[in-house]
Parts: C-alpha cells; structure tokens; sequence
C-alpha cells in the first residue's frame, strides 16, 4: 500500500510539472507570437473617436455608403473583406473593427447599442463616406444597427439583415432553448486560454480553408488575442443590449431586406436533441418573418442551402441584395 501511494504521488508530481511545463511553454510562444503579430500592418485607415482610433477599410467612390455591422465576432472588418473586393467602385463600402476588435483600440466608452453606434457614425463622418448609408448587419450586428437608425434615421437609406439576431428572442423560445442557445462562451476560461496560446488553436477554423479566404486565414488567428477580451466584454453586455435593441419597433419607410439561411440541417452541430431543433428552426423562421414589421418596406429572402455566415457560404447573394437597394434608392440615368 505504501509503495502504491509512493507512487501515486510521483505520478501526480509528474503531471503537476508537465502542466506547468506546457502553460510556460505557451506562455512564451504566445509573447513571441504576439510580437511577430505586431508587425501585420493594417489593411485600412484609422480615424480618432474620443479617446481612441477605430480602424476601417473603405472601398469604391461616391454615394451611397454601404456599412457593414460585424456579427459577435473576433474577426470583425474581415468578414466583409470579400464581398467589399466583389462589389462597385462606383459607390463606397466600409467595413470597420468595432472598439477593441483587431486593430481598434478600445477606449473608455462603454460597451453599449447607442455608445457603439455613436462611435460608428463618427468614424464616417471622419471617413467622409458619402451619404446616404445602407446599413448591412449580420447576426449581432443586425441587432447593433437598430440604435444606428433609431438615432440617425435621416442619415440611413436602406437596410439589410443578414440573418439577424432578434434582440427580444425570448418571446419566442421555450425557456430550456433560450437558456441554451443564449449561454455563451466561458469567459473566464478563455482569458486563460488566451494568456497561453490555446485560443490561437480553439479558433483556427473561423475561415474556410480555401484561396479565396487565404488572406483571413493570414490574419487569424494571429490576431485574434487582440479580440479576446473586447469580444468577452461584447458577450456580458448582450443582455442590456438586447433589452434596448427590442424597444426600437420601426424603421418607418426605410427599405428593408431580410436575408434569412434556409437551410434546415443549419442548427445540426449545435442543437442534438430533435425536439429542441425543431422548435429552433420554427421560431428562428418566424422571427425573421417578424422583422418584416420594422419596415412599411420590407421584404424577405430566403437562402436555400446557407447557414448563419451567408457571408462566407453564399456572398453573392448579399452583394446582388445590395446592388439591387442601391439601384432603387439612386436614380438612374
């Protein structure tokens, strides 16, 4: 029995040490990498709000501005990079890192709907983006643009939900679903994996592997430590935010675009049980029939076969939704 306890505790001493050896390990690739990141130079231009620089990328000439709202998401501006690439010079696209993402600086301001959309309207305003704005949100971000419009409704021309979060979703699923579906990442756990190099390899698949995203691939996760806590801080402030997202009811006559994933096996890797899929896939499909009512001009599209990032998995149909609002709202000649 002695012996085994003996050897017990140096099998636990082991391990101890191991671990300590793997955290101090990446603990240093993790400064070294970070090093080696600082020198990825910025693919677009900052503007200063307040007390901080926000960076952007800005295509094209001329008006209208199309304005892309990152969903929650560490990658921010370049989920947008490709489509920008696809679409007219002849009016501009800007897609930007809200505060803290990759190359924005963080600033005092805090982390709330109408302070972010403050910051956004700044930034074009210094960006001189030509008015009128289309403003393009995925996911969170169709949620963010609410308090753009709500606060600068002359400014905005058109809109466009890439499959939207609905801000009072609630209403609309079981307690069991909205407990899971709103649980979010482990904050805590990933601050640590962060200081340690493991989130470089938990969010190494953000792109798909292919040349035509080679360039984001380059990007992240090399500068996804920069997102980390930012993207942490979005995740504790969704709640609020969400709360007063749902008290914007109406766009009045601004044009509306529901771009809606139609794909039902889209809810496969993150729901198991069938039953809780089931009444995912029928609320999720009547909340975004409900965003019609924002609008006296909405209408919706359906997207066979695409999940959540319609961004990555079918972009052309965004870029054909937004060449077809801008044909509608400028005058042809």
């Amino acid at each position: 029995m002695k012996t085994f306890l003996k050897w017990t505790k140096r099998i636990g001493l082991g391990l101890v040490t191991l671990l300590i050896l793997l955290l101090l390990i990446g603990f240093i690739f993790e400064r070294i990498s970070r090093n080696a990141a600082e020198k990825i130079k910025p693919d677009g231009q900052f503007v200063e709000v307040d007390d901080h620089r926000l960076h952007y990328y800005k295509k094209g000439n001329g008006g209208p501005t199309i304005v892309f709202e990152t969903a929650f998401d560490p990658a921010g501006h370049l989920q947008w990079y490709n489509i920008q690439q696809e679409l007219p010079s002849s009016y501009t696209s800007i897609s930007y890192d809200r505060a803290g993402i990759l190359w924005s600086e963080r600033g005092k301001n805090p982390k709330s709907g109408e302070e972010m959309a403050k910051e956004l309207h700044l930034l074009l305003e210094k960006a001189k983006a030509p008015k009128p704005y289309i403003l393009v949100g995925h996911s969170f971000g169709g949620t963010l643009v609410r308090f753009f419009i709500n606060k600068y409704p002359k400014d905005v021309a058109g809109v466009i939900f890439v499959d939207s979060q609905c801000p009072d979703d609630e209403r609309y699923l079981s307690p069991e679903l909205f407990k899971m579906v709103n649980q979010g990442l482990p904050g805590g756990f990933l601050k640590f994996a962060n200081t340690f190099g493991l989130v470089r390899l938990m969010f190494k698949g953000m792109f798909p592997n292919n040349k035509q995203y080679a360039y984001q691939n380059t990007i992240m996760p090399a500068l996804l430590y920069k997102s980390a806590d930012a993207v942490l801080e979005e995740q504790d402030q969704m709640r609020p935010i969400k709360k007063e997202a749902s008290k914007i009811k109406s766009f009045g006559a601004i044009p509306l675009y529901v771009l809606t994933a139609a794909d039902e096996k889209r809810f496969d890797s993150s729901i198991k049980d069938r039953k809780l899929k089931t009444e995912m896939l029928s609320a999720w499909n009547k909340m975004q029939k409900d965003f019609l009512l924002l609008s006296t001009k909405s209408k919706q599209i359906l997207i066979p076969n695409s999940g959540h990032y319609i961004n990555q998995e079918q972009p052309q149909v965004i870029e054909s939704a937004i060449n077809d609002m801008v044909n509608k709202i400028v005058p042809q000649k």
